[in-house]
């Protein structure tokens, strides 16, 4: 516990970008880059229906100058890497990180997994799309979001295909009906 509290790992935001860089996700990989594990954490406390961190809705939506801190501390400590544009645990951190694993309940850690997993493989356009469309309180001051409305019918098929939405949602991102959203997919051969 005293190295928890030495690392100020007490701190959610701290603990929580250690664990989300701890667990693999679906293609096995643990890093992350920053946009990635903002949109995670923020999804997860979507998910957790609680706020624990700070998140504004300026320029990208959904993104933490909290979490930017923590991560520039995490690095001067040691315990975080930035590795070819992805961040990474070192030794010491993946070593802290099981030690921070028994701290959380297995509800806790799933939805975390789950943020990881639903989003670290999706590309930078898909993943703030996801998010705006899923927390429409996230394009509030977005630079992105208007273009990427622009995209909507594309970026809809390849999240639906990849499994992030159902086809009733995608077709309420539309405002198209179900059976002409699954008719879509067809004629364009998906």
């Amino acid at each position: 516990m005293c190295t928890i509290l030495d690392y100020g790992l007490d701190s959610p935001a701290r603990a929580l970008l250690v664990l989300v860089l701890f667990m693999d996700d679906r293609q096995g990989q643990k890093a992350m880059n920053k946009l990635h594990f903002q949109k995670a954490l923020r999804y997860f406390e979507h998910l957790q229906q609680e706020k624990e961190i700070d998140f504004s809705n300026f320029k990208y939506g959904g993104v933490s100058f909290e979490l930017q801190e923590n991560l520039e501390v995490l690095e001067e400590i040691g315990l975080v890497a930035k590795v070819g544009g992805k961040y990474v645990l070192t030794k010491e951190g993946e070593e802290i990180a099981k030690e921070l694993v028994p701290h959380y309940d297995e509800e806790t850690l799933r939805k975390l997994r789950y943020a990881k997993h639903h989003l670290n493989d999706l590309t930078d356009r898909e993943l703030l799309f996801f998010m705006y469309m899923t927390l429409p309180e996230t394009r509030a001051h977005s630079i992105e979001f208007e273009k990427l409305k622009a995209e909507a019918e594309n970026l809809t098929r390849k999240l639906f295909v990849k499994g992030r939405i159902n086809a009733r949602t995608a077709a309420e991102w539309l405002g198209i009906d179900e059976k002409e959203f699954l008719n879509s997919l067809a004629a364009c051969g998906q």
